[in-house]
């Protein structure tokens, strides 16, 4: 029952991804440059002023909580030129916080990233953030790229249009966190998580690392990169493969046969040291392959109707698998601080992001991982309540020294 409601989900939607292909070669080589970039904390944060300009857009008190809406200029605009769509260039977020605190020096604050198809911040506000009051646990909601009113008009629902706007989207979310969690810092508030579910869950784990403090990083039915997803998932039905083999073949009409050697000899150059030493040259090369072998994925996960796909686009598949580990696998990122708290909450049987691609705790020390009952798509709408559970717990545990106390909000 579990496989077979996430099955029956992604058939009965009728939202189409990449229609328009990858990506430009040069969009392409500009993500694979900046994916390097964010592997390494200390250059990601140079890029981004501890000044940037946060604009609050209304306040808003009620008797138990307030609520601060704001937007800023997303620095992935200026730092990957070209890559954001113009609706996408203003970041959109809301705070909502408990008008009491337990203790002025202790003020948590849990940033929450929209799955796909998470248009707008109600979804989140009512599952999430008035919920969390009740522990007195402030949240903040931001609006994801390519989403809502960050969506592009000619883009429809949550199809993204190109494989390489999967790459913009985290990378822009990660930079936009950093710009929260400054401004927030520098006002007193802490410690801080950031959780997020499915999509959100990968783009928490991406964008938690970034923090230079100890943060609570609680990814939900997330994987360590969209390969599994796009090539094994019940999202592999929804790709263009036509027109993204119809690309790679452009290439081969160029005398390009190896594409992905193609493209890393075209960033070469590029810094490749992380922040604690690793050396990227050593780790990554064109064919290093992080995801399980096809002939290792368990029989329950088997598709008759994806296995075809697999078997007419042999070349689409491939190069999604490599294109896919090289730009957005947590392997490849920053690990987080030492003193924070990491929760990882994966569902049992989780055909969109499934348990033998790997989790968190491969490649993470200090990990915790929790399961929940069910697959995929039933874990999105029922398991909440486990969710708000990991993130009140990493909160609570998170090594934390406070900058100064924020404001009393008691409105007694």
């Amino acid at each position: 029952m579990n496989f077979s409601l996430d099955r029956v989900f992604r058939r009965l939607l009728l939202t189409k991804f990449f229609t328009n292909g990858w990506g430009s070669e040069q969009e392409l080589l500009q993500f694979i440059k900046f994916r390097r970039v964010l592997g390494n904390r200390k250059k990601i944060t140079s890029l981004v002023p501890d000044d940037w300009p946060v604009t609050i857009d209304s306040e808003k008190e009620t008797r138990h909580y307030t609520v601060t809406t704001g937007h800023f200029r997303s620095p992935a605009a200026d730092i990957v030129p070209g890559a954001l769509p113009k609706e996408s260039e203003t970041s959109y977020f809301e705070m909502i916080l408990p008008r009491q605190w337990l203790t002025r020096y202790r003020q948590p604050v849990c940033i929450h990233l929209a799955g796909t198809g998470d248009h707008g911040m109600a979804w989140r506000r009512r599952r999430l953030a008035l919920p969390l009051l009740e522990n007195h646990i402030g949240s903040i909601i931001i609006e994801n790229p390519f989403y809502g009113r960050r969506k592009p008009k000619n883009q429809w629902r949550s199809g993204l249009l190109h494989v390489n706007d999967v790459f913009v989207l985290g990378g822009t979310l990660a930079v936009e966190v950093l710009v929260l969690l400054r401004h927030y810092d520098q006002l007193g508030f802490g410690p801080f998580g950031i959780s997020g579910m499915s999509l959100g869950g990968h783009n928490a784990a991406l964008a938690g690392p970034m923090w230079h403090k100890p943060i609570a990083i609680i990814p939900c039915l997330n994987s360590l990169s969209g390969t599994v997803s796009f090539t094994q998932g019940p999202l592999a039905r929804s790709c263009k493969w036509t027109k993204l083999d119809a690309e790679l073949n452009s290439y081969h009409e160029r005398g390009i046969a190896d594409v992905p050697s193609y493209l890393m000899q075209q960033t070469e150059g590029v810094e490749l040291t992380s922040e604690d030493g690793r050396i990227y040259k050593d780790i990554l090369n064109p064919h290093n392959d992080f995801v399980v072998p096809k002939n290792d994925i368990p029989k329950e996960f088997h598709s008759a109707d994806i296995l075809k796909l697999q078997e007419r686009h042999t070349a689409g598949f491939d190069f999604m698998r490599w294109l896919m580990d090289e730009v957005s696998h947590l392997g490849r990122m920053e690990r987080p601080v030492p003193g924070s708290r990491v929760i990882n909450v994966l569902a049992q049987h989780d055909q969109y992001m499934p348990r033998y691609a790997g989790k968190l705790e491969d490649i993470w020390d200090d990990c915790e991982t929790r399961y929940v009952s069910g697959g995929h798509v039933i874990s999105c709408l029922r398991r909440w309540w486990d969710i708000r559970e990991a993130i009140t717990d990493a909160l609570e545990t998170v090594r934390y020294t406070p900058n100064s106390p924020v404001e009393d909000f008691d409105a007694s």
